[in-house]
């Protein structure tokens, strides 16, 4: 395991107690067909049948909500199936490490993230790398916002970061868990803006927001997605500072980190992206590239996933390479090589 600073272990164990307080409170796949060898000299065709679409995460979720909206298109583009399969645990490497595993085809498939690919390994001294992937194409795009509840006497981004300047390791964040970019980007608000807060690690954002509902947290910091953004709506939430480097069209009037102050902190992301095993021929890897970009022009598809978080321009996986490897520069500085 690799080592935190101590302060961010600090505010982990205190966030440990209040989730024992909440709940003492009582806050409530078959594997696809293998291909036959091509002849000699002779490259094998692709698609070659199914392809198994590998979901590192549970039902329900975003990640399976956006890969489960791509994989019809996908198999129309390509003129096969594309199978969704969830493979959870281990905050998505155990999908990841089965995907990986298996021949650098093309017929094993998964939706990965910077947190999955470039974090998980260096956070938890898993044996895998990002060297180890092939990036396809970038899906979607999700920054992460800062919400708090209609009771809480913060109504904007200045009166919180103010509140916990001045009394620090005091005010609580919810996050979708320990090893996530978000959690490490509040351990950067700490270490190189000397603003501590608590961190309140949970099992999915759907805790967190379940947390900030009951009056457990003073506030989350969770993905921009379509439920969060229906109680900012309503009221329920106040949305006090966005994640990415621009303004969100969605949330004209919530600004970033970067307006607040915080000019580096904007890796706290949910990129979702298509990726194979590393070492996939250039031909198929374009191939897929072209019916992912494909995907994304269509509406039915769009639709499903959220058009606001779909990039006006479509990324290809080289450049999802490049903000996977500004984000492990920066993760290995701070947790260490």
């Amino acid at each position: 395991m690799h080592s935190m600073s101590k302060r961010y272990r600090r505010s982990l164990i205190t966030a440990g107690a209040i989730m024992g307080v909440m709940l003492l409170a009582g806050c409530s796949g078959a594997a696809g067909a293998g291909n036959s060898a091509a002849p000699d000299g002779e490259a094998a065709a692709f698609p070659n049948g199914d392809i198994r679409f590998v979901i590192p995460y549970s039902a329900g979720g975003p990640t399976d909500v956006t890969a489960r909206a791509l994989a019809p298109c996908l198999g129309d583009a390509l003129d096969t199936n594309v199978i969704a399969e969830n493979i959870t645990g281990g905050s998505g490497s155990v999908g990841l490490q089965d995907m990986i595993s298996k021949p650098a085809d093309g017929q094993t498939l998964a939706i990965v993230s910077p947190g999955m690919v470039a974090l998980s390994p260096i956070a938890n001294g898993l044996d895998y790398s990002r060297e180890d992937v092939s990036s396809v194409g970038v899906i979607s795009y999700s920054p992460m916002v800062l919400v708090v509840g209609e009771d809480s006497p913060y109504s904007s981004g200045e009166e919180f970061f103010a509140a916990a300047e001045e009394a620090p390791a005091t005010l609580t964040v919810g996050v979708s868990g320990a090893s996530t970019p978000q959690a490490i980007e509040l351990q950067r608000l700490a270490d190189e803006y000397n603003v501590e807060v608590i961190v309140v690690p949970f099992d999915g954002s759907a805790g967190a927001i379940t947390a900030l509902l009951g009056g457990h947290v003073d506030s989350v910091f969770v993905n921009d997605q379509e439920d969060v953004v229906q109680r900012i709506d309503s009221g329920d939430f106040t949305a006090l500072a966005v994640s990415s480097p621009e303004r969100q069209a969605h949330l004209p009037d919530t600004p970033t980190l970067v307006e607040l102050g915080y000019d580096d902190l904007t890796l706290a992301v949910t990129i979702y992206a298509l990726a194979a095993p590393a070492g996939m021929p250039d031909d198929v890897v374009a191939t897929l590239s072209d019916a992912l970009e494909e995907c994304l022009t269509n509406p039915e598809t769009v639709s499903a996933i959220g058009e606001n978080y779909i990039l006006p321009e479509y990324q290809t996986g080289e450049e999802f390479d490049g903000f996977l490897s500004e984000a492990e520069k920066v993760y290995t500085r701070i947790l260490g090589s």
